[in-house]
């Protein structure tokens, strides 16, 4: 007989690998601020910008899955014991006693197979490399301000006297 199965396996490795790159990042930062005043100034907005290199090492784990894929070839011999039970109950007509016969049967079976097996590998690596990185960065300031407009505080009077002249307002 032949027997075809496949077969699921894990495989952990560790290794180092050393690299030598360069990163660049450019970074966009932004600020917003509000001021109040009383001043009659146009709303004003300020861009600062601000360049700049940093250099300083860092260290990057990376975490690699690999595929591998293996043909393994083997010679087995599968030895099996068969155990069967024969059991039975006889009943006569005669005066004889209830009759039971129990049988064993003892076989040895031989067979050739073979067997193809497919293997599946994970590979798990672990890399450390130095790096260097060139960093940029980018700040931008927005600036707000505000006076109080005269006609929206006469509006807010208006309405609070109307609400005096109907009595809801004081109490």
């Amino acid at each position: 007989s032949i027997v075809k199965s496949e077969l699921l396996g894990l495989t952990d490795t560790y290794s180092r690998v050393w690299e030598a790159y360069r990163t660049y990042t450019e970074i966009l930062g932004l600020a917003d601020s509000v001021s109040k005043g009383a001043t009659l100034h146009p709303l004003t907005e300020t861009l600062g910008l601000l360049d700049s290199v940093v250099k300083s090492p860092s260290i990057t784990r990376d975490e690699l899955l690999g595929l591998k894929d293996s043909v393994v070839k083997e010679t087995s011999v599968t030895r099996a014991e068969i155990l069967g039970l024969l059991d039975t109950l006889a009943k006569g007509v005669t005066l004889h006693p209830l009759t039971e016969t129990l049988g064993l049967l003892d076989a040895v079976t031989k067979s050739a197979s073979i067997i193809k097996v497919e293997s599946l590998g994970l590979e798990d690596r672990v890399s450390k490399h130095p790096s260097k990185a060139l960093t940029e960065v980018l700040g931008l300031l927005d600036s707000i301000s505000y006076t109080p407009n005269p006609t929206i505080l006469a509006k807010l009077i208006r309405k609070y006297l109307q609400l005096v002249d109907i009595g809801g307002g004081e109490q």
